[in-house]
């Protein structure tokens, strides 16, 4: 009988150190997926900026000399924006990670934003914009910014 409760106590403890080194997400050394996009997106504090060799582009049309010296910095939960045109960004807000898709961010003015990032470089598309003063298809369309980490 003891011999049983040996048995039974040294698998029940096996289970659960098996089971302590497990975390409810990922394998092991694997940062959380949405921490881990908050930190490509807050860029250690450094802006990002619409250069030479970046684009802005609204309906397919490149705008980008309307968005000359532009640039955003993200920090956790708020963004700063630069020389921006009103119709696309305010020049500071609310920003906060889809729970659907980590790759799309939804503004405090509620727009969503897919994001990439590839190295250096962000690209957000979007769709913002409305009625301004009677200008209607003027202002409102597709946009994407190409931008890269200062």
């Amino acid at each position: 009988m003891k011999t049983l409760r040996n048995i039974i106590a040294a698998i029940t403890m096996i289970s659960l150190l098996a089971t302590m080194g497990c975390d409810s997400g990922g394998e092991e050394g694997q940062p959380n997926p949405a921490i881990h996009q908050v930190a490509l997106l807050v860029n250690e504090g450094k802006p990002w900026v619409a250069q030479a060799e970046s684009f802005v582009l609204k309906d397919g049309f490149d705008v980008s000399d309307q968005f000359e010296g532009f640039n955003i910095t993200f920090s956790e939960g708020t963004f700063k924006t630069e020389n921006a045109i009103s119709s696309a960004w305010p020049s500071e807000g609310n920003w906060q990670l889809s729970e659907q898709d980590l790759n799309t961010i939804l503004r405090g003015d509620g727009v969503a934003m897919n994001t990439r990032i590839i190295g250096n470089t962000l690209t957000l598309t979007f769709r913002a914009g409305g009625p301004s003063g009677g200008r209607i298809t003027s202002v409102e369309g597709e946009s994407q910014f190409e931008l890269i980490s200062q």
